[in-house]
């Protein structure tokens, strides 16, 4: 290999097409004396030679003639044939190695002629993108190793995991969740199709290490909760946000709340209903709360009798574990209601100091999520204690603010044009990497950006889990035709 041309951060290298194969996000290393130029590999096309056209079309022309020879009594037809079929590899500049560091403030380049090109060995780049800390997370393969990342590279920080559906998403915030509950993290999980729980039963249908250390909380079944527990700010939260509600019925289901707590002393959803249906005001707003109160009550989330605590069940993960919401079986509204309580008890919980940071999973987050709670959980919730990890198939339902704090992002396959588009605007590399790497990647392997791999793109094949991890598409076609056997 040569090279070829150095523009801004896009580095072009001429190879001969017997050289060794390279993949997308491979490394190499250019050496010229002491110094070492570390490129990325994001594509590779045919080198365009002048008369290339020219001399393709003289032989397609060539190849109709019959009983066609050509006369090369000096044998250079070889030599023109390989020239060819040399390859342009197209890499991006990380930076400079100098003394075992890599530095990105160096102005230096190699020699075109004189310089040594060869592949990078992974425990070099394993070296240059581990990140500091103790608590390692295998992850899975790159560049023919096994390759970790530190869990400390995960906390108080915002993490994003994205890609088209089927590429393995869920299956690798699994093994997070599986790395960071095995070094003691609590993590809160808001699980939208039921999958969560599988990992406390290994493959084979035994108790896994982690079955004493998950609690499945379904709404409405074992996860209810007082509506007093939830407060007046949350209640109006859930109407305003959750059931569209009027300003003028927000007002005096404020009022109605305070004339409860008069009454009977304490606050209930059965007292909230009696007090509307006798309290003088407009019959309207009389109809309009009262319709909404009792699809909150069909939900059965609010039990005032038998009510369960979240402070209680966080506290059951004293040493590590997750809390995981199961909302596979709750609709649409149902959804977004629990949602709203426990990320406002949550808030009230961890501003107090009644416990300690925890991290915040959350399954197709914008199914669930308003608008104004992206921005809520980047700034304020961090700072509180709840370091978030979005997961989504639909990119662009996050905003550009937050993929711009984003400190680590995971990048499945996309092959959407404008999906491409919008991760590349978005995304802590550049665009072109995002592009030509992301659009061609297989299932279960991943772009890697981030603090996590100290700002050095990697490309990683996601490892298997041995637990159940339940995230596989039913089909119906699941037998082999009988002319098949």
């Amino acid at each position: 290999m040569k090279i070829l041309s150095k523009s801004n951060d896009t580095v072009k290298l001429l190879a001969s097409p017997d050289e060794e194969l390279l993949e997308r996000g491979d490394y190499l290393v250019i050496e010229d004396n002491s110094k070492k130029l570390l490129i990325q590999v994001i594509d590779i096309e045919y080198a365009d030679l002048p008369g290339m056209l020219e001399d393709t079309l003289r032989e397609l022309s060539a190849e109709d003639v019959k009983n066609f020879s050509s006369i090369d009594p000096y044998s250079i037809g070889s030599l023109i044939a390989k020239l060819r079929e040399a390859r342009l590899i197209i890499g991006k500049f990380r930076g400079v190695l100098v003394d075992g560091d890599l530095r990105n403030d160096i102005l230096w380049l190699p020699s075109r002629f004189y310089s040594r090109i060869g592949k990078a060995s992974s425990s070099l780049i394993n070296e240059l993108s581990r990140s500091s800390g103790r608590r390692t997370i295998l992850l899975g393969e790159c560049m023919g190793d096994w390759f970790t990342v530190n869990a400390e590279s995960l906390d108080g920080k915002l993490t994003i995991i994205t890609g088209k559906k089927e590429m393995g998403k869920s299956h690798l915030a699994k093994l997070l969740v599986v790395g960071l509950v095995e070094y003691g993290a609590r993590i809160l999980v808001f699980d939208v199709n039921g999958e969560y729980g599988g990992l406390s039963k290994k493959i084979d249908g035994s108790d896994s290490e982690l079955s004493d250390r998950l609690k499945v909380m379904i709404p409405g079944w074992n996860f209810k909760t007082a509506i007093e527990d939830a407060g007046l700010k949350t209640m109006l939260d859930i109407l305003r946000y959750v059931y569209d509600t009027p300003p003028a019925s927000l007002r005096e289901f404020s009022r109605i709340w305070y004339i409860t707590e008069r009454i009977y002393g304490r606050v209930t959803l059965k007292g909230l209903i009696e007090a509307l249906t006798k309290t003088q005001m407009n019959e309207s707003i009389r109809e309009a709360l009262l319709s909404r109160l009792l699809s909150i009550e069909d939900l059965e989330f609010f039990d005032d009798e038998n009510p369960q605590s979240l402070e209680n069940l966080l506290g059951e993960l004293e040493y590590g574990g997750a809390l995981i919401v199961d909302l596979s079986k709750s609709l649409p509204h149902g959804r977004r209601l629990v949602v709203e309580y426990v990320l406002s008890k949550l808030s009230t919980i961890l501003k107090n100091n009644q416990y300690p940071p925890l991290f915040l999973l959350a399954e197709e987050a914008h199914l669930y999520l308003r608008d104004t709670y992206w921005d809520d959980l980047v700034t304020r919730m961090r700072h509180i204690g709840v370091f978030p990890i979005f997961v989504t198939n639909q990119p662009d339902m996050i905003p550009d603010s937050v993929y711009r704090q984003a400190d680590n992002i995971f990048l499945f396959n996309f092959t959407n044009d404008s999906d491409l588009d919008y991760l590349a605007k978005a995304s802590r590399v550049d665009a072109e990497t995002v592009k030509r790497v992301v659009k061609a990647l297989p299932p279960k392997r991943c772009l890697i950006v981030g603090r996590i791999v100290n700002d050095i793109p990697v490309v990683v094949k996601v490892r298997e889990l041995h637990v159940k991890t339940m995230g596989e598409t039913k089909l119906f076609f699941t037998q082999p035709q009988r002319g098949d056997l």
